[in-house]
């Protein structure tokens, strides 16, 4: 019997990955496997990534920012090209609950304003699908129970579902939570774009805006599903490109992350 390989892909695509399989490299710098690696000056520390665990450790200076992107916006909403992604094992260790945490593809980041003031959630207007863990008592999101939330956006449109069990649009009907008790949890985060179809013109006009799902797998089971339709259609010609990573920021005291894979990939 003919065997495929196990890394056969029948289709053409690219990406980034990053197994944290090497030592741990200066801020602004971009690598070779596509991810540039990105923290203020002082007041946090990264972790020697060759045990396979990437750490980011801040200091008690508050409001810092921390990223691990790809170095280029190479993700973009586009008919016939989905867009897939996996973050495995991303755990708050310390203080997680002072951590404001995006995983994911978005439009411009860098590392400064993803998040907005007191657990607000993701800034609005950019384009953009992921998982977030907003810090504790916002005024948007308290986020009390410490849950991950499901969030998709293109413009201003923006679609948010929290997590938790007893909201119907969760169907995985329990919680799921960045930390317990103060201890973070090892979760693998998964999400993807799928292009549905483009949305006919009006008097034989040409096709402009185009419907999408986004489908968020945690632990490998379907947590949530979005649909890019009516109000959250997209307008093909305003899609922007994308850059995909791990950004989070700490609000306050001591806080460390630790994340063990990333990887984005999208059809050609």
């Amino acid at each position: 019997m003919f065997q495929l390989p196990v890394e056969f892909h029948k289709e053409m695509v690219y990406g980034v990955e990053d197994d944290f399989l090497h030592e741990a490299v200066a801020t602004g710098v971009a690598q070779d496997n596509g991810f540039t690696f990105t923290h203020a000056a002082a007041g946090i520390t990264c972790g020697d990534f060759r045990t396979g665990i990437a750490t980011i450790l801040h200091t008690a200076v508050a409001n810092q920012f921390a990223s691990i992107l790809s170095t280029n916006a190479i993700f973009q909403f586009a008919l016939g090209k989905p867009i897939r992604f996996i973050a495995k094992s991303v755990q708050p260790v310390l203080l997680p609950d002072e951590l404001n945490i995006f995983v994911g593809c978005m439009e411009d980041m860098d590392t400064a304003t993803e998040f907005t003031a007191a657990g607000g959630g993701m800034r609005a207007g950019s384009d953009m699908f992921g998982f977030f863990t907003p810090e504790a008592g916002g005024a948007v999101y308290p986020n009390t129970e410490d849950l991950w939330h499901c969030i998709s956006n293109f413009g201003a449109v923006q679609q948010v579902t929290p997590l938790l069990g007893t909201n119907p649009l969760n169907l995985l009907g329990a919680d799921v939570k960045a930390q317990t008790a103060g201890v973070g949890v090892r979760h693998e985060l998964c999400a993807e774009w799928v292009p549905c179809n483009m949305v006919p013109g009006v008097a034989g006009a040409a096709p402009l805006l185009m419907d999408a799902e986004v489908r968020f797998w945690v632990d490998g089971i379907l947590a949530c599903k979005h649909e890019m339709r009516g109000v959250f259609q997209i307008t093909v010609a305003a899609a922007v490109a994308m850059n995909f990573g791990l950004v989070e920021e700490n609000t306050a005291g001591i806080s460390s992350l630790n994340v063990d894979y990333l990887k984005c990939e999208q059809v050609r």
